[in-house]
């Protein structure tokens, strides 16, 4: 009997130690399992992330003009960004409206065609005090690029970009992209009417300097306010 107890008293601690080992198998497989689920999702998220950058869709382009709320904000666009055009405007002045509609046309037409290797933001004076003062900015509106960081020019107002008075015209856009683009803050022209790059057979410059005319003048019966010097 008291053989049988010690047999029984074996038996119970071999299915113990059993039982222990097979836990121990299950958990290391639910180990390998959590594991080899997490590398399958993080490629399956990556290759996802790869196939959507590579994408430009009307939301991708709409974001291209983006508006900063800070001096924080400010300061962090012009300095991560590695060409970058930020314009300096008031909402209740129709001449910053007017510049407004340039700069957006020229940031979409980039995000669209130019890979996105510049990037287009606007800032209300009243919103970053600090930048502005830091800026010497005075006398809106203000358009200033920057390259790596570094100021590489700025535009006050229209000058330079307009001579007959008609700040709206399409010409004004075509002037402000050459104006950037001297200062090597883009690196492509892309709007269409360039004496250089006109022809006969060009149909859609026609309707593109409609769509411009049209933006701007809808922002212009918004505010007729011409006043530019805030300071």
């Amino acid at each position: 009997m008291a053989l049988d107890s010690g047999t029984g008293k074996e038996s119970g601690i071999n299915h113990d130690r059993e039982d222990e080992d097979a836990d121990a198998i299950l958990a290391s497989l639910e180990v390998e399992d959590s594991g080899a689920y997490r590398a399958r999702r993080l490629e399956e998220l990556k290759n996802a992330a790869g196939a959507s950058a590579g994408t430009t869709t009307f939301a991708t382009v709409k974001k291209a003009y983006i508006t900063l709320s800070s001096d924080d904000e400010a300061l962090a666009f012009t300095t991560e960004h590695e060409r970058a055009v930020l314009h300096f405007f008031h909402p209740e002045f129709a001449r910053c409206n007017t510049m407004d509609t340039h700069c957006e046309l020229i940031a979409e037409k980039h995000a669209e065609y130019g890979n996105a290797d510049v990037s287009f933001a606007r800032v209300d004076v009243k919103n970053a005090p600090f930048v502005v003062e830091k800026l010497r900015v005075r006398v809106l509106p203000c358009v200033i690029g920057f390259v790596k960081g570094a100021v590489k020019g700025r535009v006050t107002g229209f000058e330079g970009l307009c001579w007959d008075g008609k700040e709206g015209s399409v010409d004004v856009t075509r002037a402000l992209e050459d104006v950037l683009l001297g200062w090597k803050v883009l690196t492509k022209r892309l709007l269409l009417g360039h004496e250089d790059e006109r022809s006969d057979d060009n149909e859609e410059a026609p309707d593109h300097r409609k769509a411009v005319r049209g933006a701007i003048r809808s922002r212009n019966q918004k505010n007729e306010d011409d006043d530019d010097d805030w300071d």
